[in-house]
């Protein structure tokens, strides 16, 4: 999480970048984990991305990412960057 936060804060990837990131399957998934809480942690994980806010976007992400399932998303994910 801590690289793909740098590399957000970095670089700023286009719309078109994060569309195709979040219409991957990789990505696809990582939403549904993160409306497993009922969209509470996909709610503030949005807007903090909208606010370009990539220390509330870790924040919101943190404890979802723990477990390997999202781990391996997000990474699949990172390398897509």
């Amino acid at each position: 999480m801590v690289e793909l936060s740098q590399n957000l804060s970095e670089t700023s990837p286009d719309p078109e970048q994060i569309r195709q990131l979040l219409t991957s399957p990789e990505g696809q998934a990582l939403i549904r984990l993160l409306q497993s809480d009922g969209g509470a942690r996909l709610k503030t994980a949005s807007k903090a991305i909208q606010q370009g806010n990539v220390e509330g976007l870790k924040e919101a992400l943190t404890p979802l990412l723990a477990g390997t399932e999202a781990e391996r998303l997000a990474r699949s994910l990172e390398e897509k960057l």
